[in-house]
């Protein structure tokens, strides 16, 4: 047990405490569970978004990446993530608040049809608990250093903590944890950054690392990694698009102004915790020696490095952060499974009650299934590539262009989907090493490839339409 154990366990207490008592604001409603009744307003939207981004991946992994590549590498998933907002901002939130959606799966229902609907959320609800897998592996690590336990028993207390809350309050328990948690991330790294600093200086730290941590070589030369960094972005700005998490919280947003505002502001904050991030990351190749797991590092700099309130804040930080994008990616494929899997393909229509039930049994296996992952695989930086890799090679072409061509069909879409989704597996086997990244690049450029060439030949015989595309594009988008 070490000094960082109690306020660690005050913290969690304090946020599994919040969660449950947001029970009271469900009111026995699938659709408050789901979407807070679509009633958020800006600061809300913009700070339950920034938690969604900022995670155990993009802090906890961002560090790991640092440590063992560049800090360079480790910047990029929080620039990646960033940039998905603002993409998300000037394209997507608008349209898609003003439909009045639930999930995103039901957009491709509404514009593509039934089956192109179970296509997507399969994908995303396989992305989806490699992330929450990603999240729930850097909560266990922050609770085995500081209590001192095994891995997996800290895993499980955290799985169980995360999922009673999220099953207790839905969206409302990440509103009401989502301030707790990522602004206590957000004062950390930046308290941290300051420390650093001011006390150590930039061009000290610089001068007391390899030089392949800070030279440019990772961003600009495909023999030290620069192709699988930029790749590795690009997969989550873009895939991003399709993240289940960030939707739901447009979907929420009070007015499609309100979405994009929101999305502008997440992504701004999102950008400047990854600096500070990365700030800790340098100063942890520089402080740390010989760390035989490169996922202790900043567990170590809070222990041993950073001043007392400092190092709590930044382990409460990686802490709340994972929690709250945990809790939310939860929340989103067990009501996706209630709503585009279950209700879709039965014969009876669900009740709002009864999707309120369904959707808060379907929490459960999600949770056991994406902690399984987090036992198997604890690798949080690389899980987050991974989750949006899956998603990004075949689903961002058919969401675009259904909100933004009129010739998008269910036809194009499914072929955009396969041909992506089944490039990018091959490419898994196939690249070789030394080309690594081109296997994140090439799907989507096939995918739109079919997608266009199949739309272009069947876009005439379509029946038809679920929609008006002209009722989607409006003011904002």
């Amino acid at each position: 047990m070490t000094v960082m154990f109690w306020p660690v366990v005050v913290f969690m207490a304090v946020s599994l405490a919040i969660g449950i008592y947001t029970y009271t604001q469900v009111r026995g409603s699938g659709t408050r569970y789901a979407v807070c009744g679509k009633s958020l307003p800006f600061v809300v939207v913009g700070t339950t978004l920034m938690a969604q981004a900022v995670d155990g991946n993009s802090t906890l992994g961002a560090v790991s990446i640092s440590y063992t590549g560049s800090v360079w590498g480790g910047l990029m998933i929080s620039l990646g993530l960033g940039a998905s907002l603002f993409i998300v901002g000037r394209w997507l939130a608008s349209p898609l608040n003003r439909m009045n959606l639930l999930t995103l799966p039901e957009f491709f229902y509404r514009r593509y049809g039934k089956a192109t609907e179970l296509l997507v959320s399969v994908l995303t609800i396989v992305s989806f608990t490699v992330l929450i897998a990603g999240n729930l592996s850097a909560v266990g690590w922050v609770l085995s250093v500081v209590s001192g336990s095994s891995y997996l028993p800290a895993l499980i207390v955290a799985t169980i903590v995360i999922v009673t809350y999220t099953i207790a309050g839905g969206l409302y328990s990440a509103v009401w944890t989502d301030f707790l948690q990522v602004y206590a991330a957000l004062v950390g790294f930046v308290a941290a950054a300051i420390w650093l600093l001011s006390t150590r200086g930039l061009d000290a730290m610089v001068a007391a690392v390899p030089a392949a941590t800070v030279d440019l070589s990772s961003l600009v030369s495909r023999e030290s990694g620069a192709l699988v960094n930029w790749s590795g972005m690009l997969a989550l700005a873009f895939g991003n698009a399709m993240a289940l998490d960030f939707m739901e919280r447009v979907f929420a947003a009070r007015d499609g102004r309100t979405a994009q505002r929101g999305c502008y502001y997440s992504g701004a904050m999102t950008m400047l915790i990854g600096v500070c991030v990365a700030v800790v990351g340098l100063a942890g190749v520089a402080s740390v020696q010989g760390a035989a797991d490169p996922r202790m590092v900043l567990p170590a700099m809070a222990v041993d490095v950073l001043p007392y309130w400092i190092g709590v804040l930044v382990f409460v930080g990686v802490l709340g952060a994972s929690m709250s994008t945990a809790n939310g990616a939860i929340l989103v494929i067990s009501v996706v499974l209630a709503r585009n899997v279950v209700q879709r393909w039965r014969a009876e229509t669900v009740s709002d009650g009864g999707m309120l039930r369904l959707s808060r049994l379907m929490a459960l296996p999600t949770a056991v299934a994406a902690g399984l992952v987090a036992w198997v695989r604890p690798e949080p930086g690389i899980l987050l590539i991974v989750a949006f890799d899956i998603v990004v090679a075949g689903c961002v072409v058919p969401l675009f262009a259904g909100v933004y061509w009129p010739k998008a069909n269910r036809y194009g879409a499914v072929a955009s989907i396969l041909t992506g989704t089944s490039a990018r597996l091959i490419a898994h086997f196939m690249t070789p090493p030394e080309w690594a990244g081109l296997d994140t690049l090439v799907p989507p450029l096939l995918s739109a490839a079919a997608f266009y060439v199949t739309c272009q030949l069947t876009w005439r015989s379509e029946e038809s339409r679920h929609y008006v595309l002209t009722e989607v594009v409006g003011e904002g988008a």
